[in-house]
């Protein structure tokens, strides 16, 4: 008859012990999760911040990029015209000499 009446106290206690713990991780997690919005907020302002200079970079790089693109298809069409000339000048003294013969 003891063990009846003791056993619902354990649990009642136990119980309460359990949602006092619960309700002390509950604001401990409140208080996380607000330090990480802060933190999250002020580390999306910044980046806002820095927008400016990623587009400056970003437009100098495009800018870089088509003035070598320029230059290395210029200087590739130069080489091209001079191979090609050589070519056909060892052409025409081809068929220069086959004519002759």
């Amino acid at each position: 008859m003891e063990l009846m009446e003791f056993l619902p106290v354990v649990l009642y206690v136990s119980a309460i012990a359990l949602i006092i713990v619960l309700i002390v991780l509950g604001v401990k997690l409140i208080t996380t999760v607000d330090r990480a919005n802060r933190i999250l907020d002020d580390l999306e302002r910044k980046t806002r911040s820095l927008n400016g200079l990623f587009h400056v970079i970003d437009s100098i790089t495009d800018t870089l990029s088509v003035f070598s693109d320029t230059l290395v298809s210029s200087i590739t069409g130069v080489f091209g015209k001079v191979f090609q000339k050589k070519s056909k000048k060892k052409k025409l003294k081809k068929e220069i000499s086959e004519d002759e013969e």
